[in-house]
């Protein structure tokens, strides 16, 4: 097979891969989903493709910050270009019960953290001890609890 050949097969596995995922993640959590995250794409690459106006709702995408995200509501991303945490009325985030997988805490009312959720802050990871946390393991520690690796 030519190396062009095995290009095109491998873009084509991608696409199909990703389109798959797309179609499962209503049914899943953001364990799962962040497990699979090398098949979403990220989400300048997206927005350069597609405006977010013709994506459905439910679409997901990388912020640049690699945060996995699911649009809520669509928007005109040409007149309004900032990144998903600067939108949180046009996106849900995505958290996972991985350390492995944790990201920097935001504090999001319309993303909270649910129990056995997992975020890093000053260089430590942290689990959710409680549903619907919006508060750092700074600000509120007693709704954290540290993850000793």
């Amino acid at each position: 097979m030519s190396n062009e050949l095995y290009l095109t097969a491998m873009r084509e596995k991608g696409l199909a891969d990703a389109a798959d995922l797309q179609g499962r993640a209503a049914t899943m959590d953001g364990t799962a989903i962040y497990a699979e995250e090398g098949k979403i794409p990220d989400f300048a690459a997206a927005k350069a493709v597609k405006n977010m106006l013709e994506r459905p709702v439910g679409f997901l995408c990388r912020s640049t910050a690699g945060r996995v995200v699911k649009l809520l509501q669509v928007y005109d991303s040409e007149t309004y270009t900032q990144e998903p945490e600067d939108m949180p009325a046009q996106w849900g985030f995505y958290w996972s019960k991985d350390p492995a997988k944790a990201l920097p805490f935001i504090e999001l009312a319309t993303s909270p953290y649910m129990k056995g959720d997992c975020c890093t802050e000053s260089g430590k990871t942290w689990r959710s001890t409680i549903d619907t946390n919006t508060w750092s393991p700074s600000a509120y520690p007693q709704g954290w609890e540290e993850v000793l690796a």
